[in-house]
């Protein structure tokens, strides 16, 4: 009896090689497709320059493909994390604004530790990402207050801080500003903090609030005797 259940063991682990075998004979002739879905950040360029108009996506299809037993382990023990995309230094005598179309490729693909070693990006929707380049620069620029609503007779809303306030942004759309404007500011008496609409292209207004008020202006003299 001893024997035959020996038999029976042997038989069972032959069994479970031949079928991992053939399951690793039919993995290396399988094709394997891997669908990921990875965000795409703005590219990174020096300070002299900002991106101000970027074809953002929540997220760019990359299809992967592979066979063999690698695919398992990369699922595994790797993750791609995002697209990365480099732009080279901009011509300091190139014309800005000016746009340039980013085709993606396998190297864009960051992983958040090794690389696929048998997986291959071979499809990315959309296929490229258009970026447009202009230089960066500071201006001053004084703050009007937006408001809304109606105000006591013969008063205004002033800044009563901070009047003037420092932005960054694209040289093309900095200097066309000639002053910066809050959020809309309610009809309610007395002094209150509101904060700076910052428009597109602009990437940083300091301070980035204002203290507005209600103040009269100087009496207009009706009549002189």
């Amino acid at each position: 009896m001893l024997l035959k259940g020996k038999s029976y063991l042997w038989q069972w682990v032959l069994a479970v090689v031949i079928s991992i075998t053939l399951w690793i004979i039919s993995m290396s002739d399988k094709q394997f497709e891997i669908n990921e879905k990875l965000p795409v950040p703005a590219p990174l360029l020096s300070d002299d320059f900002i991106v101000i108009d970027y074809e953002r996506q929540d997220s760019v299809s990359v299809i992967f493909t592979g066979n063999g037993i690698g695919v398992l382990r990369d699922q595994i023990l790797r993750k791609p994390e995002m697209l990365r995309i480099d732009v080279s230094p901009p011509n300091q005598e190139q014309t800005y604004p000016y746009s340039r179309s980013l085709e993606l490729m396998e190297n864009n693909v960051q992983f958040s530790g090794d690389r696929y070693s048998t997986l291959s990006a071979v499809t990315f929707n959309p296929p490229a990402i258009t970026v447009t380049i202009d230089h960066r620069i500071t201006r001053d620029l004084p703050v009007r207050i937006n408001a809304a609503g109606s105000v006591p007779e013969r008063y205004l809303w002033s800044v009563l801080s901070n009047t003037i306030v420092q932005v960054t942004g694209a040289r093309s759309i900095v200097n066309q500003l000639d002053s910066c404007y809050t959020y809309h500011v309610g009809s309610g008496g007395g002094s209150k903090e509101t904060v700076i609409e910052i428009p597109d292209g602009i990437i940083n207004i300091n301070p980035s609030s204002v203290i507005a008020g209600l103040i009269c202006p100087v009496p207009v003299i009706a009549q002189i005797q």
